[in-house]
């Protein structure tokens, strides 16, 4: 039972992967291989649909709607909770492109970067200054687009090629941040969705910080050799056409709208107020319109504005909650399809304690953070990849004694490192058409440099992992695993 346990999880996850790099809409597949696996799993290993109510015994159709009542309960959950979050998130971000809040901010953000006589050091001043902005401005896509639009100009007109600009843009990959939608949903998955500040202090930046320091040091030594074997080779050697600098149309003080989330999360945790990133969004939201009436004294465009935020909900609900949902759905099929259990048992069974132990924790880092890279390569969604995978990893981290922040944390990482490597994610794509270059000539330069990324991701969680095991009363008894068993 337990080779057809592991055999069947084996299949649904190559399946599913199959029909996704296919192009089909992962929604669809997560939702729909989901449902089918719920009902596999309860007719041929005997295990009930979640939420559903006990049953000594059910028709084929009882079992098919407890399905759909899951999924009802899923949509619930998360709307309420991670989604409403993220799509707070959304909103406010989307009301600081439309009054140009935040693209003032990358405008103004590059000045300093003139100043810098190397063109190699310009790049790794870039990439520093594209990642703090990124705690402020989460969308990937999103951030590459101001970049292009502020940034990249200026590195054109320093004479830097626009191959190597645009690949030192993705790079600025990591998702990260109280307010970020792939941070909060981590932090949902761990059960500490109030408690972002904390998570992000005591863990995630720790990731953050080596990548950042890793990275811009290779920067300026890497596209050295990069571009001198470009120009021995006479590949993607011609100048690029300098785009126009545009300034944005909004007061200078403007550039200090998109960090009000950010420090009322940061405030309220250190003088101890309970205060939730949805509300902190809502306040800044509020905020702005009172600064935005004083300076139009127009009633109506504040309506007006009123309605690109919620459209940007609506849309963030399209391209992310549902995934977030569907992604769910199909993690939970996994789970009762008992494969992913019965390896994580295996594993955990050999590092109970000393040298084996150790063996373990970092086997197991290793390789589902390389599981949600890959996936992340194929789908071009680092959230996707993440969602499908990371709602695993508790289980697997507490049977292993480590916290399941140390386990999910080196996967949402990776989850971004792998859509900066993907031809077919928006922000690479987008890169590409700026610099008028394929997709793949992107990736093929900056994929060693990911994979350094990944190597420094591992090992921080390792460390992390190793410095915070569970507690001892939330680690499971010997009884309680003999009475799932």
């Amino acid at each position: 039972m337990s080779v057809f346990m592991i055999l069947s999880t084996l299949f649904a996850v190559v399946v599913v992967a199959y029909y996704i790099l296919k192009k089909y809409n992962p929604i669809f597949v997560f939702l729909f291989s989901g449902i089918l696996i719920l009902v596999f799993a309860f007719y041929f290993l005997g295990v009930p649909i979640p939420k559903a109510p006990l049953r000594e015994s059910a028709n084929f159709l009882d079992v098919v709607l407890d399905s759909f009542a899951f999924i009802t309960v899923t949509f619930k959950t998360q709307l309420a909770g991670v989604g409403l979050i993220i799509m707070s998130v959304a909103g406010f971000a989307a009301y600081m492109k439309h009054i140009n809040a935040s693209a003032k901010l990358a405008f103004l953000a590059n000045k300093p970067l003139g100043k810098i006589k190397n063109k190699y050091l310009i790049l790794s001043g870039t990439f520093v200054v594209g990642m703090a902005l990124k705690i402020v401005i989460s969308s990937y896509a999103g951030l590459l687009l101001l970049l292009l639009t502020c940034i990249y100009p200026v590195l054109i007109a320093l004479k830097i090629r626009s191959i190597t600009a645009v690949c030192v843009l993705s790079l600025i990959a990591l998702d990260y941040g109280p307010k970020d939608g792939n941070f909060i949903n981590m932090a949902d998955m761990v059960g500490q969705k109030d408690n972002v500040v904390g998570l992000f202090l005591n863990y995630q930046i720790w990731s953050v910080v080596a990548y950042v320091v890793v990275i811009a040091v290779l920067i300026p030594l890497y596209f050295a050799g990069v571009d001198r074997r470009d120009r021995l080779k006479g590949v993607l050697c011609d100048e690029a056409e300098t785009p126009e600098i545009i300034d944005p149309k909004c007061p200078t003080l403007y550039i200090l709208f998109p960090w009000l989330p950010v420090v009322f999360l940061f405030s309220a945790y250190f003088l101890n107020i309970k205060l939730d990133v949805v509300t902190a969004n809502f306040v800044s939201i509020a905020l702005v319109f009172v600064i935005e009436f004083i300076r139009h004294r127009d009633g109506k465009k504040l309506g007006e504005d009123m309605v690109v935020i919620l459209k940007a909900m609506a849309e963030i609900f399209i391209s992310v909650v549902s995934i977030i949902i569907a992604a769910s759905v199909f993690a939970e099929g996994i789970k009762a399809l008992g494969g992913v259990g019965i390896l994580a048992n295996a594993v955990s069974s050999l590092g109970k304690e000393g040298e084996f132990a150790t063996v373990a924790v970092f086997v197991s880092i290793t390789l589902l953070s390389f599981l949600v890279y890959g996936f992340a390569v194929i789908m071009g969604s680092g959230i996707a990849a993440f969602n499908a995978f990371g709602r695993l990893a508790p289980d697997i981290a507490t049977r292993l004694g480590i916290a399941p922040i140390t386990l999910v944390l080196p996967i949402e990482i990776a989850s971004c490192l792998g859509r900066a490597a993907s031809p077919i994610a928006g922000g690479i794509l987008a890169l590409a058409g700026f610099a008028k270059v394929s997709p793949v000539e992107i990736i093929k330069r900056t994929t060693p440099l990911l994979l350094i990324a990944m190597a420094v991701n591992i090992l921080v969680a390792f460390y992390l992992a190793k410095v915070n095991p569970l507690p001892q009363q939330t680690q499971p008894s010997v009884q309680m695993e003999k009475q799932v068993k």
